[in-house]
């Protein structure tokens, strides 16, 4: 035992400093244990000693043996007394003695220790060091400490001694600090340390229990794209950032009992513990992909800590659904994996289901061989410049004519023969090669589109040539297009470069700074590809861009799908706005290029308009051909209705799935809120009535133009005319309803006032009392009322076209046609008329010329008065 002064030992938190090595025991057995003490010293694993300590008895520090036997003996459950300081001054550090060491000590090894201890202070009978921490020390430190003691054969040590900075004290049994400890590493040996999220052996422990029969989850394998760059230019602090804001992304996206899983370092794993639809895993996975493409801001430490950056990556998911198929955990990660592999070769930023022809299509031996062989044979075509290249046209719309092409390389090996480019493109991007290659492409597409003629305008045709990401992040790129421009002698503004997202989403800031330094050349840029992947609107609006090329998935559909024509109309609109032209890339056919013009797009390309080819006489007849183009049609195949209109898309049972914004001023409802709801709940209810009690007019509504009323958010009525269109699929089935609908309200109400005056007039006109007529510049009858037709003794209906001429004796029809001739002075006219019986009724006429806006006679309305007969003078 040692001495009484040195039998106190006071460590305080952190008790052995990371890195101070501890004395080793004499004992080579004891070796590993301080060897473990100095990592677990290390290691703060997130428990501290207040979470284990309890209440302990304490005695002041001159407690004789026999008062501490006697509590002990008292108290069977008490497994500790703390003995304070000194008894004269209280100095001296409290001491922790545990039962085992003081009955030991108490009875000695002859059972004669009681009687010889019993009046001995406890204090001197040399209890084993205490061990003293604060309470906030982690329970690793404590831990390390005890493994320490332990290595030097103290194995009395049971407990630990805990202080708070109130003066107060606890101890912490030493079974408690290991089992703790053993909770903490079993955790750390299932969870990821950066993110907190269960790892890949939690994942195959839970599919463990889940796979077998009757197994009904649903496996998703996320991984992030292009995070490697994000590592690469901004540090891991950076890529850090990346995976703890993207860990809580995918919290938030999974449902409560889902469980999500860092597999390693860019990959990401959610499992559903139920079954889900084909159409439910998608969604799920797509809400995946829409939420990876959302910015991050990292902050990438360095220099500056406090700058931050804003970096947009993306996520490529694989699902994977058990069935009896699967067999074993790792079988359904292995499906997963072949399906995240499958969406990342589509391009990224994508969803893939596994399908049994991925299994034969998993890379083998033979596979790997053979895309090696192809490398080799790339870098060797590239360098004996053995590729070619191949135009395709572009045209302008709608007029057709071609303004320019754009220069698509293309590879026949003598060994592999044709090679189509979605192959040795990405070999090239993964390889580097691209590099060379892109170089070559844009220096021979600048050489030979420097020497093709002018075209009908006198304007020259431009050539577009793609870029690659690995290309415009070389520091060279710029020397490259500097020098291709003048060994060729194109003109600047005949060059557009085409970049992808991909190029500019890592890095926007540094991108577009690229992108500037090229277009202060005078070169022209393009965003290719727009839509493909997870384009924003920050894009246009950041890239120094002239235009923007439409994916050619939107296109595709565009004519036909109303979804796809309403995203391709919102991205011209963005883009015009922004001062950008667009051009839709792989039109195919005549309704597509219609639509798109009738949308505004500026130009396109595709098999339409002329398939890649290379140059040759041909091309160039064509660029520079005098014919002018066939202008295309502009009526929309799919009418989307202009920013006054509404636009609603439904199922065939009438249940809206898409409104267009114009909704919120001509009905009160926002486009979200109309979606799910039924068309029928707009309609007025009478109007709904008379459409289901019609079978002809509920077909003519559902397929045509009608005008009826729907009922205003306010309570008030909204008349609208509707042309309404059944769009088929394939099989000849109705897919979806299209109705564009523009508010007639105010048309419908000046009708309807003017109707009201008609019918006034009508009255005041047909049943005056007094004979009116309404005559056509030749005299012919338009309208008599009944006080006409009586003083002839006739009907309306048998004046209905006579003219006025007919109805006069012949004296008299010279002075009647002048009222249709002559109209100055001539306003009442004494004359007469024949009456149905033969005699001549004498009239007066008062008459009034209606002019139209040019002030020319159109018609005479006339009032008509029976004269009475002169008064006789009686003779005298």
């Amino acid at each position: 035992m040692t001495s009484t002064a040195a039998s106190i030992t006071t460590l305080s938190a952190p008790a052995l400093p990371a890195g101070t090595p501890l004395p080793v025991a004499a004992q080579p057995a004891g070796a590993l244990q301080v060897a473990l003490s100095a990592d677990l010293a290390r290691t703060d694993t997130g428990g501290t000693l207040q979470q284990l300590a309890q209440p302990v008895h304490r005695v002041p520090g001159s407690t004789t043996m026999a008062t501490v036997d006697a509590l002990f003996r008292r108290d069977a459950a008490l497994r500790w007394v703390v003995v304070d300081g000194g008894e004269v001054d209280g100095a001296g550090e409290p001491v922790l003695v545990s039962r085992s060491w003081f009955e030991l000590s108490m009875t000695g090894r002859l059972g004669y220790g009681r009687l010889l201890q019993q009046r001995r202070r406890v204090r001197d009978a040399a209890p084993p060091v205490t061990l003293r921490y604060p309470a906030d020390c982690p329970v690793a430190r404590a831990a390390a400490a005890v493994i320490h003691r332990r290595s030097a054969g103290e194995d009395l040590l049971d407990g630990v001694l805990v202080s708070w900075p109130d003066g107060r004290l606890g101890v912490a049994p030493v079974t408690a600090v290991f089992e703790q400890l053993a909770q903490q590493y079993a955790h750390q040996a299932l969870h990821d340390p950066l993110t907190g999220l269960p790892n890949r052996l939690f994942l195959l422990e839970r599919l463990r229990q889940a796979v077998g029969p009757g197994c009904a989850t649903v496996l998703f394998v996320i991984d992030l794209d292009r995070f490697k760059d994000i590592n690469d230019h901004l540090g891991h602090a950076a890529g850090d950032d990346v995976l703890t804001e993207f860990a809580q992304r995918l919290r938030t996206v999974a449902r409560t009992e889902d469980l999500v899983v860092r597999l390693n370092a860019d990959e990401f794993a959610l499992l559903t513990p139920t079954a889900l639809t084909a159409a439910q895993s998608t969604a799920l996975a797509e809400r995946i992909v829409l939420t990876a493409a959302a910015p991050f801001v990292v902050s990438p430490g360095g220099a500056d800590p406090d700058a931050e950056h804003l970096v947009s990556l993306g996520a490529s998911v694989g699902v994977a659904a058990c069935s009896a198929e699967v067999h074993s955990p790792d079988e359904l990660l292995h499906r997963a994996d072949l399906a995240v592999s499958r969406a990342k070769s589509l391009g990224r930023g994508r969803v893939a289901h596994f399908r049994t022809e991925l299994l034969e299509d998993a890379e083998t031996t033979d596979a790997v061989r053979a895309r090696h062989r192809m490398e080799r044979r790339l870098r060797l075509a590239i360098e004996s410049r053995s590729l070619s290249l191949h135009y395709q046209p572009v045209v302008t719309l709608p007029s057709g004519g071609v303004t320019g092409v754009e220069a698509l390389a293309r590879w026949e090996d003598d060994e592999l023969g044709r090679v189509a480019p979605d192959q040795f493109i990405p070999l090239a991007e993964r390889t580097g090669l691209v590099v060379d290659l892109g170089r070559w492409v844009l220096q021979t597409a600048c050489r030979e589109a420097a020497g093709w003629p002018a075209g009908p305008s006198g304007l020259l045709p431009t050539v577009a040539v793609n870029v690659s990401p690995v290309q415009l992040a070389q520091r060279g790129f710029i020397d490259d297009v500097t020098r291709a421009l003048e060994d060729s002698g194109l003109a600047p503004d005949r060059l557009c470069l085409e970049i992808t997202e991909t190029a500019a989403i890592t890095d926007l800031t540094a991108t577009a700074a690229r992108l500037a330094q090229v277009r202060d050349l005078g070169v022209r840029l393009a965003l290719d590809d727009f839509g493909a992947g997870h384009s924003a609107l920050t894009l246009l609006r950041a890239l120094p861009v002239h235009l923007v090329k439409i994916d050619r998935s939107f296109i595709e559909r565009v004519a036909s799908d109303t979804a796809d024509a309403v995203l391709v109309r919102l991205v011209i609109e963005a883009a015009h706005s922004l001062g950008r032209r667009v051009c839709a890339e792989g039109v195919e056919t005549a309704e597509q290029a219609q639509q798109l013009a009738s949308m505004g797009c500026d130009s396109a390309q595709g098999w339409l308009f002329g398939r890649p080819e290379p140059a040759s006489p041909r091309l160039a007849a064509r660029l520079t051909s005098r014919s002018p183009a066939e202008p295309l049609a502009t009526d929309a195949v799919l009418p989307l209705g202009g920013n006054d209109e509404l636009v609603l898309v439904t199922t065939p049972e009438r249940v809206i799935t898409y409104a267009s914004a114009s909704s919120g001023p001509m009905l009160g409802w926002l486009p979200q809120e109309l979606v799910g709801r039924c068309v029928a709940e707009l309609f007025h209810p009478d109007d709904l009535a008379r459409i289901r009690a019609d079978p002809e007019l509920g077909a003519r509504y559902a397929t045509g133009l009608g005008v009826h009323r729907v009922l205003h958010r306010d309570g008030g009525v909204r008349w609208l005319e509707s042309d309404t269109r059944r769009l088929s699929a394939d099989d000849g089935s109705v897919r979806e309803v299209l109705s564009v609908s523009r508010d007639v309200t105010a048309t419908v109400e000046a009708r309807r006032d003017l109707a009201a005056s008609e019918l006034m007039f009508r009255h005041a006109f047909d049943d005056a009392p007094i004979g009116m007529t309404l005559t056509r510049m030749d005299g012919s009858l338009v309208r008599v009322n009944k006080a006409f037709a009586a003083l002839l003794g006739t009907t309306t209906e048998a004046l209905a076209a006579r003219r006025v001429q007919d109805l006069t004796p012949a004296d008299g029809r010279a002075a009647v046609g002048g009222l249709f001739t002559e109209f100055i002075g001539v306003t009442e006219l004494s004359t007469r008329l024949r009456h149905a019986d033969g005699t001549e009724v004498p009239v007066l006429v008062r008459v009034s010329v209606v002019r139209d806006q040019g002030g020319q006679p159109t018609s005479v309305f006339a009032h008509v008065l029976p004269e009475p007969a002169p008064a006789t003078v009686a003779a005298a």
